[in-house]
């Protein structure tokens, strides 16, 4: 008899997960499952491991078609194995806002009349601003001891979001960086904010949850599809996710420079020199957070070296609580309204 978090019975459900576009492309992911409603208020081991394994354990739907509507367009895609729908549309010529905010798309399943549709935001970056950020989400913004995991198993198996540590400084940080418009958890922010991770599509419910708690900048999130063979197992596979990731959002936006955001557990420092030094001109800064408390490995210091010598401003630290002093370090006044990076916040010569 199969245990109970492991049964497939559960209603049909929708799962979209924030999209992107520029003048002429959206881009954007949803997935298709049988599950119950995620609860993050769980008390208890037991409940909490439970509710936690349910994540992982997922029942995909694939072969389902799902619909899109919205944006001056109307699409479908159909779930495939793991039961993604991904869509890469071409809008016409769509002018970007002058200032970035959320649109919102329309999902909807029409060969599943019990489950709902789902609005589903899109980040449309503003024409006012020449600067991005791209951060990491493990050890940069969340506490996870992805380094030491049966160490900090605990954490995986027995935490929900609000158990979870935010990493000291960075909400204070990435609101500096990312400059929200309002105090609103919603509003609309001045700059595009990504992040990039090794985290499973399982988890975008539960860290959605945890950068909401935390007052950390909403973005789409490109996570990483895990599975059973050489392309995802393994710490080579972190650092090639997060640079084809990253590349991807350059390319996406060629008119964009970013700011990356990391930390040394998963060979960021070795990425971000990887694309660095393919595409020339397009990183202003990157902020690399320094959490196993290690000696800096070869690999690691030859790709800051390397970075440095680009003349990419670099700061690194055990946090990032360091405030207006590693704003400053960077190039960032901090006297007016808004934080506003002096000499990288422009076009890309």
């Amino acid at each position: 008899m199969p245990l109970a978090f492991m049964k497939n019975d559960r209603p049909l459900s929708l799962a979209p997960y924030a999209g992107y576009r520029n003048e002429n492309r959206l881009s954007l992911r949803a997935r298709v499952l049988r599950r119950d409603r995620p609860l993050w208020e769980r008390s208890g081991r037991t409940e909490k491991l439970f509710g936690l394994l349910r994540l992982y354990a997922s029942h995909e739907v694939p072969g389902m078609p799902v619909e899109l509507e919205g944006l001056g367009t109307r699409a479908s895609a159909t779930t495939d194995r793991e039961g993604f729908a991904t869509f890469d549309l071409d809008i016409g010529d769509r002018p970007l806002p002058r200032h970035a905010l959320w649109e919102h798309v329309t999902l909807s399943l029409p060969d599943a009349e019990s489950a709902e549709g789902a609005q589903t935001p899109v980040l449309s970056p503003g024409t006012d601003g020449r600067l991005g950020i791209i951060s990491d989400i493990d050890d940069t913004v969340i506490e996870s001891g992805a380094h030491e995991f049966f160490a900090n198993w605990r954490r995986f198996l027995l935490e929900m979001p609000g158990d979870r540590i935010a990493v000291p400084g960075a909400a204070e940080l990435f609101n500096r960086l990312g400059d929200p418009a309002g105090p609103e958890p919603d509003a609309d922010p001045r700059r595009a904010f990504f992040y990039v991770s090794s985290s499973p599509w399982n988890l975008y419910g539960f860290l959605a949850e945890f950068k909401r708690i935390n007052n950390l900048p909403r973005g789409p999130m490109l996570l990483r599809d895990w599975g059973m063979n050489s392309e995802t197992l393994g710490s080579s596979s972190h650092g090639a996710h997060k640079t084809r990731s990253i590349a991807h959002i350059l390319e996406f936006y060629p008119a964009l420079r970013f700011v990356l955001i990391g930390d040394d557990t998963q060979g960021d420092a070795e990425a971000y020199w990887h694309v660095a030094r393919d595409h020339p001109g397009r990183i202003a800064a990157i902020f690399l957070r320094m959490a196993t408390g290690e000696e800096i490995a070869p690999e690691k210091r030859a790709a800051l070296d390397n970075l440095r010598t680009a003349g990419i401003p670099v700061w690194t630290g055990p946090a990032f609580d360091a405030g207006h002093e590693m704003l400053a370090q960077l190039g960032f006044d901090m006297d007016g309204d808004t934080a506003r990076l002096v000499e990288t916040d422009r076009p890309p010569a």
